[in-house]
């Protein structure tokens, strides 16, 4: 398939299908649906390599950052510490339990950089990049201009 620089009008809401190359020329497959049955939504990211693979996948509908997540892999791994954060308390809809882990766990990755002096919580560096890089989709979403 090659690009063709022409706009296409887009046919089903919130769906994006894109194949890309990484700089080192890695291929990568993307697919992100929204608009699903709370039962279809489903995420996983699943990395392959010549020694194996590693998946991550969830099936919140409020997206990968709402509910639990489940790391597994073709490899023998350390399972990562159980969250600190449950996300679930009386004052939210019940689609939203799950919605404050990724708050817990921010901040419980600040306060044990600052107990061990380290910088392994992701920083404003990481939110300007991914800033960046959200307004650059926008961007050719709008002019249909590869940035």
């Amino acid at each position: 398939m090659a690009d063709t620089g022409a706009i296409s009008v887009r046919e089903v809401p919130d769906h994006l299908d894109a194949i890309a190359k990484t700089s080192s020329g890695a291929p990568v497959g993307v697919q992100i649906l929204a608009g699903v049955p709370a039962a279809d939504a489903h995420f996983s990211l699943e990395v392959r390599g010549s020694e194996g693979w590693l998946k991550l996948t969830g099936d919140h509908p409020a997206g990968v950052q709402v509910g639990d997540l489940t790391l597994s892999s073709s490899v023998a791994f350390t399972a990562p510490d159980r969250p600190v954060a449950t996300g679930t308390g009386p004052t939210a809809a019940d689609i939203w339990t799950g919605a404050s882990i990724n708050v817990g766990e921010v901040y419980a990755g600040l306060a044990r950089d600052i107990t061990n002096g380290t910088h392994h919580t992701p920083g404003f560096q990481h939110a300007a990049h991914n800033s960046r890089l959200v307004a650059r989709v926008e961007q050719a979403a709008r002019t249909g201009v590869r940035q």
